[in-house]
């Protein structure tokens, strides 16, 4: 499994489409799946509950998204958000992220972060840091 952004959605922002997906919108969600889920990033398009994480503290879609901002600084963008996290939840085998744009008709996907292992926790917090340099970076620069 690897992360990365999902091409098809992309492709609907940038051509004809029009896909009004608003990358500072605070309504864009988390979801939590297990390590079943097989992402595909070139044509996966929308939000899927296959795979998805059931447990304490855990509401299906998952949780929205907060502290969006999408900056650009000498020709790269950047997009950014604040950590997450379930408290006082019980999840078994976290392995897998999708975010995806609630707000948008068919819940288009964003894109979808490997953690790199199975995370658990018991009545305890599952917290989410996106990296100091933001969740992804595009170089426009040749």
């Amino acid at each position: 499994m690897a992360s990365g952004l999902y091409a098809a959605t992309y492709m609907d922002i940038l051509d004809v489409t029009q896909l009004g997906v608003d990358f500072d919108a605070e309504t864009h969600q988390w979801a939590l799946y297990t390590a079943s889920k097989a992402p595909n990033y070139n044509d996966d398009t929308t939000y899927s509950s296959t795979n998805e994480i059931s447990g304490t503290s855990y509401t299906a879609r998952g949780k929205a998204v907060t502290g969006t901002a999408l900056s650009k600084t000498a020709g790269v963008l950047t997009y950014s958000s604040d950590a997450v996290q379930w408290a006082s939840s019980t999840l078994t085998n976290v392995r897998h992220i999708d975010m995806f744009a609630e707000a948008v008709a068919g819940d288009p996907l964003i894109m979808g972060i490997d953690l790199g292992a199975n995370y658990s926790t018991s009545n305890g917090t599952l917290l989410i840091t996106p990296h100091s340099n933001g969740l992804f970076a595009i170089d426009f620069t040749p």
